[in-house]
């Protein structure tokens, strides 16, 4: 059987009803044509389509230096109306970069960073650059962007979760453990009634997190506290707020109330302060478990117990699938899970013996 015929630009430019010149422009990154966002998107989208790629053939001498891509978001607070807590996940997704860089450092390679708030500037960018490869960071889910990088440059995404016509890779935590890991420990010290909060719609890994409680739940025969997910996650709506719904909530809910809860730092942290101020103690009343184990987890009061991302195993990994396909670009796809690890501290109560401990870590933080 013969293989089919690559995808041309023609075709493209015939399918799209604009010229091959333009077509050719959107596809190379130039700037030597004006074209509009519109367009752009409405080719890139056709090429994904039909299937069209054009890897770029990096120029490489004896003497080059070579560079990976970070393409990553705009940095911006949180909706916290906390600064401390906005900062400390600044900081913390900080971690991909640096891990990233070191990881790509101990292979003598050096590595840029892009914020795409401007997806054309990226093709514009890559068109112009020497880059051997992209890690990608960002939330932008534009599938035709993904198919122009992905077509061009070996790329692994980081701790993200699209498709494209074409092969690459991606490395993410394994989300579903996010919530299993804790809740078995949480199990495991008595606990029967488990809430959960605070994982966005919108996005997959969050789906991943609700449909792992939800199995949870239903494998142990104890109630989904669905009450939890009815308040608004909006991300534009400021997390304190949430929390104040999360205690509203579990105080009608009374004699029936969860006696723990599984959510994000961004609201474990604000929820011990606001807890006290309405009366509730952490972990008396409400044992407590967080989601990212950021830097004020072992300095607030009770200092919160939580599952650390493991980003530089992350960042490690997703080094080297990049080398790998650095070599062999049209190898098939590699998804790779890494197993988040629970850090033990003062913010969950036992309320019964524990005869199967799930694995945990104590905070056990090295002096400088």
């Amino acid at each position: 059987m013969s293989s089919p015929k690559p995808v041309t630009q023609s075709q493209i430019a015939k399918a799209t009803g604009i010229s091959q010149a333009a077509v050719s422009a959107i596809l190379s990154g130039s700037k030597t044509l004006a074209v509009s966002e519109d367009t752009r998107r409405a080719v890139l989208a056709t090429a994904e389509r039909l299937g069209y790629v054009q890897r770029k053939t990096a120029r490489v001498d004896a003497n080059s230096v070579q560079t990976v891509l970070m393409v990553e978001d705009e940095p911006k607070a949180r909706a916290t109306d906390q600064p401390w807590v906005a900062e400390a996940y600044q900081a913390f997704m900080g971690k991909i970069i640096t891990a990233s860089g070191c990881a790509l450092q101990r292979h003598g390679i050096g590595s840029s960073v892009f914020y795409l708030n401007n997806p054309q500037g990226l093709t514009q960018w890559l068109a112009d650059s020497e880059t051997q490869g992209v890690l990608w960071h960002a939330t932008d889910a534009d599938p035709s962007l993904l198919h122009w990088v992905a077509s061009r440059f070996p790329l692994v995404l980081l701790n993200r979760e699209w498709k494209a016509g074409v092969p690459f890779d991606s490395v993410s935590v394994d989300q579903e453990k996010n919530i299993l890991l804790a809740a078995e420990y949480l199990w495991n010290h008595g606990h029967r009634k488990i809430a959960t909060f605070g994982h966005f719609a919108g996005n997959s890994f969050f789906r991943r997190r609700m449909a792992a409680y939800k199995q949870f739940v239903q494998e142990r025969g104890i109630r989904d506290y669905a009450e939890f997910q009815e308040i608004s996650d909006a991300l534009d709506y400021p997390a304190l707020e949430k929390v104040r719904e999360i205690i509203a909530v579990w105080k009608r809910l009374g004699k029936d109330a969860p006696t723990a809860l599984i959510t994000g730092d961004v609201f474990a942290l604000p929820l011990l302060a606001e807890a006290r101020k309405a009366g509730m103690n952490i972990p008396e009343d409400l044992s407590v478990i967080g989601i990212d184990n950021t830097a004020p987890c072992s300095v607030v009061d009770p200092q919160l117990t939580s599952m650390e991302e493991p980003f530089e195993d992350m960042c490690r990994v997703a080094v080297d699938l990049l080398l790998r396909r650095k070599e062999n670009f049209t190898a098939p796809a590699h998804t790779v899970l890494i197993a988040p690890r629970l850090i033990e501290r003062q913010s969950v109560r036992t309320l019964s013996p524990q005869p199967n401990r799930t694995r945990s870590h104590q905070d056990k933080t090295p002096c400088p």
